[in-house]
């Protein structure tokens, strides 16, 4: 369910570690991963209509929140060559996205565009082939915990998902701030 070379989007119901064994993921070598554990309510609960949203060549987005001008937005960016499979306002934001990027401004750039260009309150989560990123809109209502070690660096709404992980107990823990772009890449990742 992805486009590009090296991003795989895997979309299913089902608990994690059956996720895991169906799509024979337990030997995955990837330097990264993003996941959303519930269906997405901003459109038909369907699995196509749940996140991730892949709208460009390996642009990854989760997003948690609510975008009020997501139709308004969806129109323009068809008008220049962006589609879209569903009616969900996280597929628009990773148009969005993917659009500004094609044009020229890098992830960092384009991410900061979003507080400009759409309206509504989110925390973005963006995979890329590089390495991933995350924005919090000016008011920051929706939770958010980065956590980052020698290793890794994982970002979640909340801790309890990230204490399970190697390591967890001694890295550094932060909410991230209202619009700023923590982004990392690949060599760091």
């Amino acid at each position: 369910m992805s486009a590009g070379r090296v991003i795989e989007i895997y979309k299913e119901v089902g608990r994690p570690p059956q996720f895991v064994e169906q799509f024979r993921l337990e030997d995955f070598e990837g330097s990264h991963g993003l996941g959303h554990t519930r269906m997405a309510t901003e459109s038909k609960v369907t699995t196509e209509g749940s996140h991730p949203f892949s709208t460009g060549l390996d642009l990854c987005l989760v997003h948690n929140g609510s975008l009020s001008n997501h139709n308004r937005l969806r129109e323009r960016l068809r008008r220049e060559g962006i589609d879209f499979q569903t009616e969900n306002d996280t597929e628009v934001a990773a148009g969005y996205l993917a659009w500004r990027m094609r044009e020229g401004a890098s992830l960092e750039e384009a991410l900061e565009g979003c507080l400009e260009d759409l309206d509504g309150f989110y925390t973005f989560l963006v995979g890329t082939a590089d390495g991933f990123a995350v924005l919090r809109d000016p008011i920051a209502c929706k939770p958010a915990v980065l956590a980052e070690t020698d290793d890794w660096v994982a970002m979640s709404s909340e801790w309890r998902a990230i204490a399970v992980l190697p390591g967890a107990a001694d890295a550094r823990m932060w909410e991230p701030e209202p619009t700023v772009v923590y982004a990392w890449e690949k060599a760091l990742v």
